[in-house]
This record gives structure tokens, C-alpha cells and sequence, in this order.
């Protein structure tokens, strides 16, 4: 054999090889689509929770105000779309239609602080459960309900300050509450998940703001709500 041949099947080997390394090394990374754009601080929101994610290095995190990627041309490139904030309305039938479509087929969906958003949808009310019928605000405990659910497995009660929204829930849908806020007379979920066709949807109505943002145990929850979303393994943030 000569010297050539023999290199050539040498870097041959060495590219199948590292291929397998790689496959070994884990799954590919959680495509989530983040669709802000409305009200809240979209933005800010996506400044602390992104990186926070993309640390994991489990999550690539693509930041959206174009309710048009909710087409099925474009959502398929995705496994969890994740909206954060306020107000909106679809403004074509193929947007709603290509987020249902893609919860239906095993998509994943989670939603941050947004049920009080896109009110004229019922798809929209349907997939998230809970639509927002009002709130007060300041430090309250949230009590942690199921400790056997892959979400809340390892996390305690903790204290957060952040808005109390309050829902109306959807005919269809049945309450999984993980997790609850517990001051005086309000005692509302604030952390649900249900299951549509294939898909997982994880929904906490917490985060309003920086506040909610920076708060530890804020930030594991949706974590590991997205991993679970997203068919994985939840794990805590690093």
C-alpha cells in the first residue's frame, strides 16, 4: 500500500471516528424559538434567560418578532416555540394553524408570563389553558405541588417577587398544576403542563420582569419546563 493510500484511509478513519464521538457525546441541541415582540420586556427577558440556556449546552436559542415563523415552512425548524409577554393577534390563519399543527405532531410549546396575549385565538387559549384575567403583585411564596413530575423533582418552595396572574381556564383543558403561589386569599396555579396530540406544553405565568428574571429558581424552572417541552431529560441550569 502506498504512503498515500495510507494517509487517505487514515483521515477517513479519523472523520468516522469523530463522528461517533460526537453522536456518543448526546442528542443534537433543543432548537427553541423565542417569540416576543409584544408587551413585557421581550427583550430583556431573552438578555438573562438566553444565555442561561445556551450555557446548558443543550439549547440554541433564536429570538423571534415575526409571528410569520409560526408558518409550517418555517416552525418545522423547531422543537419548541416559547412565548414570552403580552397582547397580539395572529394576523393570518397559517400562523395559528402551523402552531397547532406543530404542538399536534409532537412539537414542543412553553409559555412565560403570556396568557395575556393573543385573546381573539382560542387555539391559542386551548394550547396554553389559561387565559389572564387579572393580577395584583409583589413578594409572595410559590409552593411546589407534584415533587414526582421530571419539572419540579428537585426543586424547593421559594420566595419571588413578580405579578399574581389569575386565568380563566380553557373548556378543554384540565388543570396539572405543578406548582401554586401562596399568599392569603390567592392561592392560584402559576405552573402548569398538558399534553395536546404529540406535543408537551409547560406554562408558568410568573416572570413579568428583570426581578422574575434573575431569580434562581425562576430560572431553573423554566429550564427544565423546556427540556421536559422538548422530550429531554430535565436538568438544572449550570
Amino acid at each position: 500500500m502506498t504512503s498515500c493510500k495510507r494517509y487517505a484511509m487514515f483521515v477517513l478513519a479519523a472523520v468516522v471516528l469523530a463522528g461517533m464521538a460526537g453522536n456518543a457525546n448526546g442528542a443534537e441541541k433543543i432548537k427553541v424559538l423565542l417569540l416576543g415582540g409584544r408587551g413585557h420586556d421581550w427583550k430583556g427577558f431573552h438578555a438573562v434567560l438566553a444565555p442561561v440556556l445556551e450555557k446548558t449546552g443543550d439549547f440554541e436559542v433564536t429570538l423571534s418578532a415575526d409571528l410569520d415563523d409560526l408558518k409550517a415552512e418555517k416552525i418545522k425548524n423547531y422543537d419548541v416555540v416559547l412565548f414570552y409577554g403580552s397582547g397580539g393577534d395572529f394576523a393570518d390563519p397559517a400562523q395559528e394553524k402551523g402552531l397547532d399543527d406543530f404542538v399536534r405532531g409532537g412539537g414542543g410549546l412553553a409559555g412565560v408570563h403570556a396568557t395575556d396575549a393573543f385573546k381573539k385565538s382560542d387555539v391559542y387559549w386551548r394550547l396554553l389553558g389559561g387565559r389572564f384575567i387579572g393580577h395584583n403583585g409583589g413578594s409572595f411564596m410559590m409552593r411546589i405541588e407534584n415533587k414526582k413530575h421530571p419539572i419540579t423533582a428537585t426543586l424547593e418552595d421559594f420566595e419571588i417577587s413578580d405579578e399574581t396572574y389569575r386565568n380563566s381556564f380553557h373548556p378543554d383543558f384540565k388543570l396539572d398544576s405543578l406548582a401554586h403561589m401562596d399568599r392569603d386569599q390567592e392561592q392560584q396555579s402559576m405552573v402548569w403542563v398538558q399534553q395536546v396530540g404529540q406535543g408537551r406544553i409547560f406554562n408558568t405565568t410568573l416572570g413579568h420582569d428583570k426581578k422574575a428574571f434573575v431569580n434562581p429558581s425562576f430560572q431553573r424552572l423554566v429550564v427544565r419546563g423546556l427540556y421536559w417541552a422538548a422530550g429531554r431529560e430535565s436538568k438544572d441550569p449550570q
